[in-house]
């Protein structure tokens, strides 16, 4: 399957505009049917907290016509909304325009407040993609190898990771995304943003890096650009059995978190 990280700037909150440009940028990249297309943090609006400007603007569902123009599966983020509070999601869309599975931000970024906005959630997704693990998640969880281990075991094959990461702290995010990696003995796929508004400059950098830790492609911080790689299942899979670390992981060490599997 191949994988395209988009990496874009983004108006803040007109989403309207950003929706034009990631619509064509996804064009420019030239998907095949069946290929996975990554999206940033709160995809069409930027990262805020203002969730009267971010919510209510149907991001899923023209993300999922969008894969279905395609015919390609799309992760991208919004922000949901419960009454007063919000939640940081990621879904991802299918080629026939459904909703396949979503997954809410598990650690929100504390330290600018997050938490006083938007709600922390308690489980994570692992979808089957016709023999293909995926697992998803969002920005600051890269910080938190805890919520990667219980993926890891249950044999996902590619960790998807949205983000809207700075460019002051932008080395760490592509030292962990290959720490990450070889840990897990999996695939890493990041799609950050860039440009810059009242919040940050932020990093760009996206990356797809393989099971052993190699960079199969990058960006810079500050190009608009999609990132793209051919992924093998097998190559996490048979990794795994010729160096079986995993097998020696203390499941007593591991943390309680659900993990809730989807089939595609």
């Amino acid at each position: 399957m191949q994988f395209h990280a988009v990496q874009h700037d983004v108006i803040p909150h007109d989403w309207k505009t950003n929706r034009l440009a990631i619509a064509q940028q996804i064009a420019d990249a030239n998907p095949t049917q069946g290929d996975f297309v990554l999206l940033s943090e709160m995809t069409d609006t930027g990262w805020s907290m203002e969730l009267d400007k971010i919510t209510g603007i149907e991001t899923v569902q023209w993300s999922c016509t969008l894969a279905k123009k395609h015919g390609i599966w799309i992760q991208v983020v919004w922000a949901d909304r419960v009454g007063d509070r919000g939640k940081n999601c990621v879904t991802i869309c299918s080629p026939s325009c459904q909703r396949v599975a979503t997954y809410t931000k598990v650690f929100t970024f504390n330290p600018l407040n997050e938490n006083a906005y938007f709600d922390s959630g308690d489980e994570i997704v692992v979808v089957d993609l016709g023999g293909m693990k995926i697992c998803p998640l969002i920005c600051y969880d890269l910080r938190f190898p805890e919520l990667w281990r219980p993926a890891a075991i249950e044999g996902v094959d590619v960790f998807t990771i949205s983000s809207s990461w700075p460019k002051p702290r932008i080395q760490h995010w592509r030292t962990l995304l290959v720490a990450r990696a070889i840990e897990n003995q999996a695939f890493v796929v990041g799609a950050n943003r860039t440009g810059v508004d009242d919040i940050a400059r932020w990093g760009g950098s996206s990356m797809i890096v393989s099971p052993h830790g190699d960079i199969l492609d990058q960006a810079t911080e500050t190009e608009t650009r999609t990132v793209n790689a051919q992924i093998d299942a097998r190559v996490a899979q048979e990794w795994k059995v010729k160096f079986p670390v995993l097998k020696d992981v203390h499941l007593d060490l591991i943390g309680k978190i659900t993990v809730r599997h989807v089939t595609a």
